[in-house]
């Protein structure tokens, strides 16, 4: 195939592709039209029929041998009523019908969509192909074209190596999160058993359940102590230093506490309530952490989609 028929067909294919990714779009928006309209019709006939299952049972009442039918045939209504009923029971029923007709069209109309859009086949994929087709042909045929192709790829590279940089920061400081909160829940309720102990004569550091509490307690601040510590070094990956005041690397050293060594129930509270606050400090510090990661993870996703636009229009144009 001569040159200038390779890039016909390239651009053939292009338009195509462009062609059913629009397709894709309108089809893709009408099925969620058209669901949405299934879900209202699916539940007007769940209520119709809820209606239909009432006046049923007023007509079975005045049909049957009940106190409704006593009532009735005492005050000489009961035929009146009878017939009353029954035709609101059969307008029930009517409507009933009605609305499953059209519930029934409108999964139709839905299901037709939704095989239109299964008709496409992969849109992304066929984009995908025509689009790396180009940018071949490009490198040895457009080099004023393949130089800008090349360095949106370098953009996109470092981007991608940036995404998963912070995508991995994310994951850490999500199991510090988890572990600091649970640090401050446990210290929240240590602070409550030496508050009793110590003004109601419980005896914290003769009492072994509590002394399993504290030990517990402890393990736990070490843990989120070493969570702190990994999260802290994936943070620096990603350029970030300082958060709300609170110095990253000093966060690994926030949990240096321990609570051996203890003379008075008044000494166990303090430390107890000094690991509170630091971890409550902690805590925060991670949540500002955690939403500029996503603030980061945010902007990364927008700057690939521009480039990513800028690619597609080169290589469409």
């Amino acid at each position: 195939m001569t040159e200038p028929s390779r890039l016909a067909q390239i651009e053939a294919d292009l338009a195509h592709a462009a062609q059913i990714r629009r397709q894709h779009t309108d089809l893709t928006r009408r099925l969620s039209t058209e669901q949405a309209h299934v879900q209202l019709l699916d539940k007007q006939v769940e209520e119709l029929r809820d209606r239909l299952a009432d006046e049923a049972k007023d007509v079975d009442a005045l049909e049957s041998f009940s106190p409704t039918r006593i009532w009735a045939t005492l005050r000489g209504s009961r035929t009146d009523d009878l017939d009353r009923e029954r035709a609101e029971r059969d307008a029930a029923s009517y409507a009933v019908a009605e609305a499953e007709a059209r519930r029934d069209a409108a999964h139709r109309n839905a299901e037709s969509v939704q095989a239109q859009l299964n008709g496409l086949g992969d849109v992304d994929d066929i984009h995908s192909r025509a689009l790396a087709a180009k940018e071949q042909w490009a490198l040895t045929n457009d080099p004023a074209l393949a130089a800008s192709l090349e360095d949106i790829a370098r953009q996109r590279g470092a981007l991608i190596a940036a995404r998963k940089e912070t995508a991995e920061a994310y994951a850490a400081g999500k199991a510090a999160s988890t572990l600091v909160e649970q640090a401050v829940e446990v210290l929240g309720k240590a602070e409550s058993w030496s508050t009793f102990d110590t003004f109601l004569g419980g005896g914290l550091v003769t009492d072994m359940m509590k002394y399993d509490r504290m030990d517990e307690a402890t393990d736990l601040l070490h843990r989120a102590d070493v969570a702190l510590g990994d999260f802290s070094r994936e943070l620096a990956d990603v350029g970030i230093a300082a958060i709300g005041g609170v110095q990253v690397d000093g966060m690994t050293r926030t949990f240096d506490v321990f609570f051996d060594n203890i003379f008075s129930d008044l000494a166990v509270r303090s430390r107890i309530q000094e690991a509170g606050r630091r971890a409550e400090t902690a805590s925060k510090a991670v949540r500002q952490a955690l939403q500029q990661l996503e603030k980061t993870s945010r902007d990364i996703a927008g700057q690939l989609g521009e480039l990513d636009a800028r690619r597609d229009h080169l290589l469409s144009g």
